[in-house]
């Protein structure tokens, strides 16, 4: 997801995204017209440019507060990925984009940096790693870039033969509380599982499963406990779905966020999701 521990590089953006480029091809190519829009795999260097172009603004300018012209959210496993990119069919401007690794094309995940994860990849199926989501800030109010998100997803999985789509899931509720309230809320909605041995690796532990499932949700004065909280979009588009929590989360210290590991099966969707995504294929 981040650039070897999110440390951007801070060089001139042309010679850099040159270097890039020259190693950074598409793998699989398709273009779906949605009304204004245009759901697609980035195909040219000018695509490419202008993904890592807002991949920078979004990560590492809004969310993780640096400052700079020069700096780039990019890394070499970039080269092995595709990036699934929604346009405006009039402007070309780039509003949202997601970066997609097969283990068709890598076997180089960002999840394996911070989770315990080799038994998943060894298991059979193809998987597809999703990270780097991201929507312009100007645009993220609007739920139709998620909607579009998805349908480029479908197609692109569908190309592809995947059978497991996973990822880390970001969440901001860094206080136990919440954290508490999160996962128990998973619980609830059959989200969690153990399967595969799934757990953050020692540098980025921060709390067990069973802790998470077994707290009280109180404020640490034992005032009342905490509501529910609402799971973020992104987390509660993939549970919809059919998608679950694997193990406790990894603190990402660089954003200030927990990552979940979350996998969703396509052998195992929601009805109400394949009726919605899937009915015209």
């Amino acid at each position: 997801m981040r650039f070897e521990r999110n440390l951007a590089l801070q060089l001139p953006f042309p010679s850099a995204i040159g270097t890039y480029l020259n190693q950074w091809q598409a793998k699989i190519k398709f273009e779906i017209n949605q009304s204004r829009y245009i759901i697609k795999t980035a195909q040219t260097a000018a695509e490419f440019e202008d993904t890592i172009k807002l991949r920078s603004d979004v990560f590492l300018r809004e969310f993780a507060g640096k400052q700079g012209d020069d700096l780039l959210d990019i890394e070499d496993r970039d080269c092995d990925a595709d990036f699934l990119i929604i346009k405006d069919a009039l402007t070309g401007d780039i509003y949202a984009s997601y970066r997609l690794i097969c283990s068709d094309f890598s076997d180089s995940f960002y999840s394996h940096s911070e989770f315990t994860i080799d038994n998943f990849l060894s298991s059979p199926g193809k998987k597809l790693e999703l990270s780097r989501a991201c929507v312009r800030a100007d645009k993220r109010s609007s739920g139709i870039f998620l909607h579009l998100l998805w349908r480029g997803l479908i197609e692109y999985i569908r190309l592809s033969g995947s059978r497991y789509l996973f990822g880390c899931s970001s969440i901001q509720y860094l206080k136990l509380p919440e954290l508490v309230s999160v996962y128990q809320s998973l619980h609830r909605l059959d989200a969690i599982s153990e399967e595969y041995g799934i757990a953050p690796l020692p540098a980025y532990s921060i709390l067990d499963l069973k802790g998470l499932l077994t707290s009280s949700i109180r404020n640490k004065n034992q005032g009342p406990e905490v509501p529910p909280l609402p799971l973020p979009p992104l987390l509660l588009g993939y549970v919809k779905a059919g998608a679950r929590v694997y193990g406790a989360p990894a603190y990402d210290q660089d954003f200030g966020c927990l990552d979940l590991f979350t996998v969703l099966d396509f052998e195992n969707l929601n009805a109400l999701f394949v009726k919605r995504y899937l009915s015209t294929h």
